[in-house]
């Protein structure tokens, strides 16, 4: 019971502290952006959620990161729409998206809904700006973090590293 209250600290604490490169965490971020923007109940929200398990990234900072942007995107919802409404009334583009609906997962991939199409070409645009920005301020803040979250035993303990010092002293 208890691990429930203490696994989004104990995920936290581990996502600043874990041995993954600053791109590994900014990669994990981007990937749980676009997450966030998408609708969940498409082919390529699956296909997100599938990279950011599949992928050597930080998962609890993907996840954090996807929780995020969920919140924000009711908010987002109007500019979605329209970027969306703007790709798919393209003329140009009107028979590559009748040949995309009519595969067989088509209709399950979302490119047919505005909201869908415009979650991922605005997630798609900011991956880049959103990886660098993550990454300077990583580089910059995680160091002095990490020495600071480690100086509390309260860190240690969530991490398991008075358990397990105690279990290899037995």
């Amino acid at each position: 019971m208890s691990d429930w209250y203490f696994a989004p600290l104990r995920a936290t604490v581990a996502a600043l502290v874990a041995h993954d490169s600053t791109r590994q965490i900014a990669v994990g971020v981007v990937l749980g952006a676009i997450l966030g923007l998408l609708p969940k109940a498409t082919l390529l929200a699956a296909i997100f959620a599938f990279a950011l398990a599949a992928f050597r990234v930080n998962r609890a900072a993907g996840l954090a990161s996807a929780g995020f942007f969920a919140m924000l995107t009711p908010w987002l919802d109007p500019l979605l729409h329209a970027v969306g409404f703007r790709v798919l009334a393209a003329p140009s583009l009107q028979s590559s998206f009748a040949w995309l609906y009519d595969l067989p997962l088509g209709p399950w991939m979302g490119f047919h809904n505005s909201v869908a199409m415009g979650s991922l070409l605005v997630g798609l645009y900011i991956a880049y700006p959103l990886y660098l920005a993550v990454r300077s301020l990583l580089d910059r803040v995680r160091p002095r973090l990490v020495s600071w979250v480690m100086k509390y035993r309260v860190a240690r303990v969530l991490l398991g590293a008075d358990v397990a010092s105690r279990w290899g002293a037995l």
